[in-house]
């Protein structure tokens, strides 16, 4: 069975996926094309955690900041956020 797309894997799920490439790389048996498609699975990983990681970041500072939120701005990138369907809970 195929891997999950990065985009539909919480955060946690992502960095065991993160550490089982890192496993498979590390074994001197993995082939060129394996070691490639593990390389862009794992960057694809890493961007979509990185975009989690700042949709949690932008969460808690409008938290601690109601508001950051009357920037319209903040809103458009909270609202794009949400999309993610990222929950802190």
């Amino acid at each position: 069975m195929p891997p999950k797309s990065a985009k539909s894997l919480s955060f946690e799920q992502s960095m065991q996926r993160l550490e089982d490439i890192s496993a498979r790389l590390e074994n001197p048996d993995t082939g060129l094309e394996e070691t490639i498609s593990l390389v862009e699975e794992g960057l694809k990983l890493v961007k979509n955690g990185r975009q989690l990681l700042d949709a949690a970041e932008l969460r808690i500072k409008v938290l601690e900041n109601p508001a950051l939120a009357q920037d319209s701005e903040m809103k458009t990138e909270a609202r794009k956020n949400n999309e993610n369907d990222f929950s802190l809970i």
